[in-house]
């Protein structure tokens, strides 16, 4: 499943994490007109922050996100979208969309349904944070499929 997805979003030059990472920061920006804390956003995607150092390092280099400080705390790095990077995202997404799609089409649109909900309470279970769907619902983008 992961192949699959990562052959069709390979055009837009992301990768899975990516896309998370990008959705998650333009919920935030929606919902609070900012970015967030570095350490927050590691909590929040439930990845160790060198891996989403690691993540975020192209993202950085591309444009499609920046760095800042807390307006409160100076020492605090904040993150958050850019311009670029939600244009990025936007693409993105409507690639997401076509690899649902032939994911519903192989396995049958009960069973796709079937396993995103799976997928979700496990999540859900595993992380204090929530889902995917829940990003990419945050984000704007809808509910999806898996």
């Amino acid at each position: 499943m992961t192949a699959l997805y990562e052959e069709i979003l390979a055009p837009s030059g992301l990768t899975i994490a990516q896309v998370g990472l990008l959705s998650y920061l333009y919920g935030t920006l929606v919902r609070t007109g900012g970015g967030l804390a570095v350490n927050a956003l590691a909590r929040v995607v439930d990845i160790d922050p060198t891996t989403l150092n690691r993540n975020l390092k192209p993202l950085r280099a591309n444009g499609f996100v920046a760095t800042g400080s807390d307006r409160k705390d100076r020492r605090i790095r904040t993150i958050r979208i850019t311009k670029a990077g939600r244009t990025k995202l936007a693409a993105a997404i409507g690639l997401w969309r076509q690899a649902e799609d032939q994911l519903k089409e192989r396995l049958g649109p009960d069973t796709a349904t079937a396993l995103g909900e799976i997928l979700d309470r496990s999540t859900a279970r595993l992380s204090s944070e929530g889902t995917w769907t829940a990003m990419l619902a945050a984000a704007g983008f809808g509910p999806t499929a898996v």
